[in-house]
């Protein structure tokens, strides 16, 4: 069970933040914690936010004033390695393309590491079927939301695109988050809209459930071309009756989310981040549909990135073993 906590939303700087602190007063459970850690997620109406700020209220329950504030996967890559919060969530393609120095990064980024692996995220690719879209080569020329630059739906978009012989620059774009893109199909504006998030996503359930909507495919051959450009990619599927009307499997891609820090980060705070999470299992379970699986194993299997040494060091005394 959550301790009793108290939970406020502010604005700072036009980025939603959620404050969680704790309102008991007995001794955390760990002689060396932080005094604080803020937790970069993602954009309004996704799966990434809502996560972060239930992970918030776990470390808040602990003693800890945690921050779960909107961000975006390639931005929070970045913005970590800037030193701009302790704590961020990006996907498994996003580190192959940090360390390269490989669009849309400008630079080489080598100071980042891995702390947790947390759930999939599957890229869901939406139209109406009004559209009579069937493939994804066909949202050339189409008003579809692509999702802002810096967040790891629009870079999976643009691979997918690239995938099937077209471009982001063959579709009418607009950018916005998971949201935006949903108002914009019920006005009539948009004839899609994608995510890379877990599913059910909320705002798509909604949505399937007020608009006949379909989801695209992504075919084996695509998938192919994805992995060979980034190994962070793997193969998987949207199961039947996620979605109203999704009465088949739908083969997509997969990217896990996994959460990343600084590494400047000191090998205690990076251990008492892991030993939560690990302790508080059972919490961390019911934040999101889901993370109701994962395991020790699955949270330390990170790749593309090497593993925070206070991370590891929390997974392996919980008696996770590592091949190296």
């Amino acid at each position: 069970m959550l301790k009793s906590s108290v939970l406020e939303v502010v604005r700072r700087g036009g980025t939603s933040i959620v404050l969680i602190g704790t309102l008991s007063l007995a001794m955390p459970s760990y002689a060396e914690q932080p005094s604080q850690l803020t937790i970069l997620s993602g954009s309004p109406g996704g799966s990434w936010y809502p996560i972060a700020a239930g992970i918030s209220e776990v470390f808040g329950s602990e003693g800890v004033v945690a921050n779960a504030e909107t961000g975006a996967g390639v931005a929070n890559m970045a913005r970590i390695s800037a030193g701009h919060a302790e704590l961020g969530m990006t996907t498994t393609t996003v580190p192959p393309l940090a360390t390269a120095g490989s669009v849309p990064f400008k630079a080489e980024i080598h100071n980042v590491k891995a702390i947790a692996v947390l759930f999939p995220s599957h890229q869901q690719i939406a139209v109406t079927q009004a559209s009579g879209i069937d493939e994804i080569a066909e949202l050339a020329n189409q008003p579809f939301n692509c999702e802002s630059v810096g967040n790891s739906t629009q870079a999976a978009l643009v691979d997918v695109l690239e995938a099937v012989g077209t471009s982001e620059g063959d579709v009418d774009c607009v950018r916005g988050s998971v949201s935006f893109g949903a108002d914009g199909i019920k006005d009539g504006n948009l004839v899609g809209f994608t995510t890379l998030s877990a599913f059910p996503n909320g705002v798509f359930t909604e949505l399937f459930h007020s608009v006949d909507m379909k989801l695209l495919p992504v075919p084996a051959k695509v998938a192919e071309v994805m992995q060979a450009k980034n190994p962070g990619y793997s193969y998987s599927v949207i199961p039947a009756g996620t979605y109203k009307g999704v009465e088949t499997d739908v083969p997509t891609m997969r990217s896990d989310l996994m959460l990343i820090a600084n590494e400047d980060l000191s090998d205690e705070d990076a251990y008492w981040v892991v030993k939560t999470l690990l302790d508080r299992i059972e919490d961390v379970r019911t934040i999101h549909a889901v993370m109701r699986p994962i395991t020790p194993e699955y949270m330390a299997g990170v790749a593309g990135i090497e593993l925070h040494p206070g991370a590891r060091r929390a997974f392996e005394e919980a008696g996770v073993s590592f091949a190296d």
